[in-house]
């Protein structure tokens, strides 16, 4: 029999393409153990195991063929647990597969944003992180993603990855960088009415067909600059993780009595966030980090709190952000079970107020509040501050939906 060895198709291309592994010189219907490795972008490592039977072809009979890699767990020892950290460029993995017969190995390469150029744009109270496609077009539909409170690192690879398709796409950064405000408190929408503006003058972008993509307190964000001081015409909203209000600032420690978001100066009336909530957990976390032999997350299920506020029937009315003023179809969509905030029920309550056929709801059952592109690991549901909440598979399995129903939305709204 011929020695063992490794296909993988492609060895490189993008993180939301299909991923083929072929293993000859095993007899086909035999187990073969397949390994994944990476360091991720925050220099985390991560590995998955699974075994899997082989067909005739010699290909590896994978159901999701997604699971090797969002099935990734995080084997740092140093650190909690933590959020897998993707890469606006790309990320080597090491692949290799074991048998009775022998053993082979191979690195792949996995892309967000392969053959894309990126720079810089900055303002007031702004700064457009922008990627352009590998593309002949002079001018192409553009998407401004706009970013939670995990800021603008966690989105650069969801913009690439959408450049990669074909778009100019950009982080539109709001807060937490040098020279703009440092939590999500009193930002102003006018600001972010103005990275839009600026955008869509970008020489490369097609004016006409712009959309927006836009997840968790972003929503807020993006919502209100469309709904308050509308400087583009948008053809397609992405509301992912949404919030039809508009939020209680939020810092670090205790989050103060303030607005999120400001219009002419003044303060936008807000939802509040019931913190006191959150008591027990905050006790709970801590007694467990001083008495556990290695390091443990911080992270806490807010969700609760968020809800205590939904039912303050006064204050939502008052922060509720006009939506059926934005003419653009929305894609809204949460998970199921999101530990983050009750995503799925502002979502329900978005599609509500606007009451537009043009409009999509999707519920992800089992998925958490992050929700990424395709293949990225979901064994994680956390980073150092927020629970998402969901499961693995889930979590997963929502990733791919958001993603394939993103890229056929924009299809269709922003190339007729």
């Amino acid at each position: 029999m011929d020695p063992v060895s490794l296909q993988v198709d492609p060895v490189a291309g993008p993180i939301d393409s299909h991923t083929v592994f072929r293993v000859h010189g095993v007899a086909p219907g035999l187990p073969v153990h397949l390994d994944i490795a990476t360091i991720d972008a925050d220099g985390h490592h991560w590995v998955s195991h699974q075994d899997y039977d082989i067909d005739k072809q010699g290909r590896l009979n994978i159901e999701d063929a997604d699971r090797p890699w969002w099935n990734m767990t995080f084997v740092d020892e140093n650190s909690p647990a933590v959020t897998f950290a993707a890469s606006d460029d790309g990320l080597d993995y090491r692949v290799s597969v074991h048998a009775l017969e022998g053993s082979s190995s191979a690195t792949v390469r996995r892309t967000w944003g392969g053959n894309v150029v990126r720079h810089d744009l900055a303002g007031d109270g702004w700064r457009l992180r922008i990627y352009l496609p590998d593309s002949d077009e002079d001018v192409s539909p553009g998407v401004i993603v706009v970013p939670g409170t995990t800021g603008s690192r966690s989105s650069a690879p969801t913009a690439a990855l959408l450049a990669s398709h074909g778009y100019v796409a950009a982080v539109l950064v709001y807060m937490a960088e040098p020279g703009l405000p440092d939590h999500f408190q009193d930002i102003p929408v006018e600001a972010i009415s103005s990275a839009m503006a600026a955008f869509a003058a970008h020489e490369h972008v097609d004016a006409d067909h712009i959309g927006i993509y836009c997840a968790s307190v972003g929503v807020s964000v993006a919502l209100a600059a469309l709904a308050y001081t509308p400087s583009i015409t948008v053809r397609a909203v992405i509301a992912v993780a949404p919030s039809h209000v508009v939020l209680q600032a939020l810092a670090d420690g205790q989050p103060p009595k303030a607005s999120s978001l400001t219009l002419r100066g003044e303060p936008l009336p807000y939802m509040p966030i019931r913190a006191d909530k959150l008591i027990g957990q905050m006790i709970k976390t801590a007694v467990g980090r001083v008495f556990a032999s290695t390091p443990t997350s911080r992270a806490l299920k807010l969700r609760p709190a968020y809800e205590a506020g939904l039912r303050d029937g006064e204050a939502v009315a008052a922060a509720t952000i006009p939506a059926e003023r934005i003419d653009a179809p929305l894609l809204v969509v949460a998970g199921g079970a999101d530990e983050s905030y009750p995503a799925d029920r502002m979502a329900r309550a978005l599609i509500a107020r606007r009451d537009r056929d043009i409009d999509r709801l999707l519920i992800l059952p089992n998925a958490g509040h992050f929700l990424r592109p395709p293949a990225t690991p979901t064994t994680v549901d956390r980073n150092d501050s927020i629970v998402s909440g969901g499961t693995p598979a889930g979590t997963a399995k929502g990733q791919r939906r958001l993603w394939t129903d993103t890229l056929n939305f924009l299809e269709s709204t922003l190339r007729p």
